[in-house]
């Protein structure tokens, strides 16, 4: 019994820290959205309301940030790359998750499936990015498309989600705390958009 449940611990916390592989010149991350902001309900003060019946279907992410495999760059560590490895989410399906967070805490109501929707985003990614230097410091960038379901465009816009902070040099929590609050921050200014919002609580036609 003792054995078993060491076991279960072992594995427990295996899962929670951040997943990476690094040496002296790179470092790979295991990539999982674990923000460390949180959502801040006060933003939606002012905000138009939502039509509760709108449902808006994430389609997956197409990722186009020019640098492939590699999502950053430690300026302490003598310019060495970071990529995201086969033991994490890739960059698409990080931003998703965080995005598909994000919009239901500022009333919009994401959809389970396509078929459930009302209205579908798209999401083009064209910049995934961290720098180390005397701080951390992420971008991420996407061009985003609204449409119906007959794929008439409601709204298309730009967005851009940036964080900031101190940490330990060359180091993987900070790296995935960095782009995890980016994408919050993120998410968080497409669902406050006003013409988003006036988009998605668009009633659909018949």
């Amino acid at each position: 019994m003792t054995r078993a449940r060491t076991s279960l611990m072992l594995a427990a916390l295996a899962v929670a820290l951040p997943s990476c592989a690094s040496d002296p010149d790179q470092m790979v991350l295991g990539l999982q959205y674990q923000p460390t902001s949180q959502i801040d309900a006060t933003r939606l003060n002012g905000a138009a309301p939502m039509n509760p019946a709108s449902r808006v279907w994430i389609n997956p992410v197409v990722d186009q940030h020019p640098e492939g495999s590699q999502i950053g760059i430690s300026e302490e560590e003598d310019k060495a790359p970071v990529y995201f490895g086969a033991n994490g989410l890739p960059p698409a399906d990080f931003l998703r998750a965080a995005v598909a967070y994000v919009l239901p805490a500022y009333g919009v109501g994401v959809a389970a499936d396509p078929a459930s929707s009302t209205h579908v985003l798209e999401l083009k990614m064209v910049r995934f990015w961290a720098v180390e230097g005397s701080v951390y410091e992420a971008t991420i960038t996407v061009n985003a498309t609204l449409a119906d379901r007959t794929g008439a465009v409601l709204w298309q816009g730009a967005m851009t989600g940036v964080n900031k902070r101190w940490g330990r040099t060359f180091e993987a929590a900070n790296y995935i705390g960095v782009l995890s609050d980016a994408a919050l921050d993120l998410g968080a200014r497409l669902a406050l958009d006003p013409a988003f919002r006036a988009s998605a609580s668009t009633t659909p036609a018949g």
